[in-house]
């Protein structure tokens, strides 16, 4: 199982746990190993009964610290947000290890249990919980929240996703704010838990379109090219893609191709604008297709949906690009 674990084979870590707690039905590791592996996969309807389990089994603090996390992270993931502030509160109780402990303050800063939180305004919709941290410039939040309800509910007209929760839409007043506390800039989405955190000037859907994208299949693959792409296409603003990227590239010339391959190579100012054009061009010639590319967003995928065709999109987007 530790094998398994550590070459990333999260469904063998499952069989193998499973063989484990058939003949050893309180072996803590079989249990807790099996949630954590059903949580990695996205599976968390089945991690909690594992879960549960596994917190009646421990006897140390760091197994009674690590089973209230994962069940704390398999609640939340589900909706259950209550029931994970209450197993966050258990785990608070415990000594952890290093790892349990900085996925517990980890978890926290990211769901919104953490203290940090305590004086924030929440506001709820059909489709989202917002978060707003006092000190933001909206002026006008009933405006705000439905510009971004509509927004979800625009975007997945397109995709038809279902999302296990609501989206929880976090609101910061400043960049440096949550930098200094979650140290990471913003925005950003882990959709895994519908989860975005967002600077207060963000476009209305970019974040949202993140969270509706990935809940198409819960094994996607994303890629940074269309995974991005798809946030800039779908970010409910009315402008010319292709126009705007030929404008940032200054006559420089791009091939899509590097672009899927080498994503990470190319600064944000460049590739997003690029990513959007591209992905508003697959849209318009296959939607069908294009779905299906969503799911599993890399390029050796992109080659057995279009087939020989794609290089001639390729070929095609890049003439346009680069004139």
């Amino acid at each position: 199982m530790s094998n398994a674990f550590k070459n990333k084979e999260f469904k063998k870590v499952v069989k193998l746990g499973k063989q484990l707690v058939e003949s050893e039905p309180n072996d803590f590791d079989g249990l807790l190993g099996i949630g954590k592996a059903y949580n990695i996969l996205n599976e968390y309807n089945n991690a909690i009964p594992y879960l549960e389990k596994a917190v009646n089994c421990s006897e140390n603090d760091w197994q009674f610290a690590w089973s209230n996390i994962e069940l704390m992270e398999s609640n939340f993931a589900i909706g259950k947000i209550e029931k994970a502030k209450e197993f966050y509160k258990k785990a608070l109780e415990y000594k952890g290890t290093k790892n349990s402990t900085k996925k517990l303050k980890g978890l926290a800063l990211l769901f919104g249990f953490d203290k940090v939180y305590e004086n924030w305004e929440t506001l709820e919709t059909d489709n989202i919980t917002f978060h707003f941290q006092n000190g933001t410039s909206i002026i006008d939040k009933e405006k705000y929240i439905k510009e971004r309800e509509n927004a979800f509910l625009n975007i997945n007209i397109f995709f038809s996703s279902y999302l296990p929760k609501k989206i929880d839409f976090f609101v910061w007043k400043s960049n440096e704010e949550a930098v200094k506390n979650l140290n990471k800039t913003l925005g950003f989405t882990n959709p895994k838990y519908c989860v975005s955190h967002n600077r207060d000037n963000q476009t209305k859907g970019h974040e949202i379109a993140h969270n509706i994208s990935f809940w198409l299949e819960k094994t996607n693959i994303r890629n940074r090219l269309i995974n991005e792409g798809i946030g800039v296409y779908f970010d409910q603003t009315e402008t010319n893609r292709l126009e705007k990227a030929k404008k940032v590239l200054e006559n420089k010339k791009i091939d899509i191709k590097e672009l899927w391959l080498n994503g990470n190579n190319y600064s944000e100012k460049i590739f997003y604008p690029v990513a959007g054009a591209f992905i508003e061009n697959l849209v318009l010639i296959d939607k069908k297709k294009f779905i299906e590319l969503c799911k599993n967003q890399t390029y050796e995928n992109a080659e057995l949906i279009y087939g020989i065709k794609l290089k001639e999109i390729i070929s095609e987007f890049n003439i346009k690009l680069n004139k």
